[in-house]
């Protein structure tokens, strides 16, 4: 696919991923403690990096309550080498929760970037079991989840 546009939304029992366009500003700017601006400004570059095929990023919502409660994805794509970084953020989610979005980002990376290796952003927010459980490696000081041949 020549731009991520049709990667729009994945589901998992739980959750559902969607631009974050596709939420309102408000709970955006809430769910991030910006004000409407600043949330506005970071949405409109989050969304600029995904066209650009150098980030893919979601906001991540309850499907029971379609509340937003986070958010995740992909930064520094590199799809010739098959590696980025990889992020979930979202203050309430359970380990459970954790693994769940894990497993939908680490399918979606593999199955349709052709992803081999995710490298974890900003790991202190997820539970050590769910990245285990999703077969993240602790390796030199980060997360490392390397497509098994």
């Amino acid at each position: 696919m020549s731009s991520f546009e049709g990667y729009h939304p994945l589901l998992t029992p739980s959750f559902r991923f969607d631009w974050l366009t596709q939420f309102k500003l408000k709970n955006v700017a809430a769910l991030t403690s910006q004000d409407l601006a600043t949330a506005a400004d970071w949405v409109n570059a989050t969304m600029h990096a995904t066209m650009n095929r150098t980030a893919l990023t979601w906001g991540i919502e309850r499907r029971q309550t379609h509340k937003l409660m986070g958010w995740g994805g992909f930064t520094d794509l590199e799809i010739p080498a098959h590696r980025c970084a990889l992020q979930v953020v979202g203050p309430k989610f359970t380990p459970t929760d954790q693994e769940e979005i894990l497993r939908r980002l680490i399918a979606f990376g593999h199955d349709e970037l052709q992803l081999t290796k995710l490298t974890l952003v900003d790991d202190h927010r997820l539970a050590k079991t769910a990245l285990t459980a999703v077969g993240f490696q602790y390796e030199d000081q980060q997360w490392i989840w390397r497509a098994q041949h």
